[in-house]
């Protein structure tokens, strides 16, 4: 295949893509909330609809629609469930503390590299509050049991999957529980997306010196309608651009944790 490049000045305006970080988040927790949720998204992936298709299979309702996603949330826990992760480790990661704090015996299979990710040390601290593993090493993953509330301590170098799966999966217990993270801490803008979402559904989380406090007993309460945030790193090429050529406004980023556009 020969391509021509041909230069010219770069400027304009371009929407950014959704964040499919974001985008899994916001699936969880309207999944969980008490009425249905419209996620604007202008994008998809393998992964999300992974997350997609895992939450289906736990009781809800979720499709791709114009110019989002719909999602009824769960209504009903599942006794047992199969989730098709594919090859995604977010969703497995996520959706392991879920499962387990619905009470869902659930089997997580996959394909791709999935087997090789590793869920350690998240499967040891669900294992010290009442989940039954299959084998370490042994895939398809399956669990048995319902998750207890308590103190959860995790490592913050490994991967910052682990605590967000946590921080979904704990305020659905009846007890409260409280995350002590050991530093350093991978990937922290990871941990404040996920506190953010958790924010905007009505949940209640206190943090103090690494470590997070979540009261059980909580009900997610679903905006209505919410809007997965722009890809920072799909717009840097577009701002990159933008810095060498001409003005480029990237429009749908979160901004400082705010909201707006970033021009350039």
């Amino acid at each position: 295949m020969n391509i021509r490049l041909k230069p010219c000045r770069f400027c304009g305006e371009v929407t950014a893509i959704s964040s499919k970080s974001d985008a899994h988040r916001l699936l969880i927790a309207s999944a969980l909330s008490d009425r249905p949720t419209f996620i604007r998204c202008n994008a998809r992936s393998a992964d999300i609809t992974a997350t997609v298709n895992c939450l289906n299979s736990l009781g809800a309702d979720i499709k791709f629609v114009d110019g989002g996603i719909s999602v009824k949330p769960i209504k009903e826990k599942r006794k047992s469930a199969v989730l098709d992760c594919n090859e995604s480790g977010s969703t497995i990661r996520f959706l392991l503390p879920v499962a387990a704090s619905l009470g869902t015996n659930t089997e997580f299979t996959g394909g791709g590299r999935l087997p090789e990710r590793p869920l350690s040390p998240l499967r040891e601290q669900m294992e010290a509050h009442g989940v039954v593993f299959s084998p370490i090493n042994v895939f398809p993953v399956k669990i048995n049991g319902e998750m207890t509330s308590g103190e959860f301590t995790i490592k913050g170098n490994i991967s910052s999957q682990f605590i967000t799966g946590l921080l979904v999966a704990l305020p659905l217990l009846n007890g409260n529980s409280i995350i002590n993270v050991i530093p350093p801490v991978e990937s922290r803008p990871y941990i404040d997306m996920t506190l953010n979402t958790l924010k905007k559904f009505g949940i209640t989380v206190t943090e103090k010196s690494n470590s997070f406090f979540i009261p059980g007993g909580q009900k997610y309460a679903s905006p209505g309608t919410v809007e997965s945030e722009g890809d920072w790193s799909n717009s840097a090429f577009f701002l990159t651009a933008g810095a060498v050529s001409g003005r480029v406004t990237v429009t749908g980023l979160d901004v400082s944790s705010g909201q707006g556009d970033k021009q350039i």
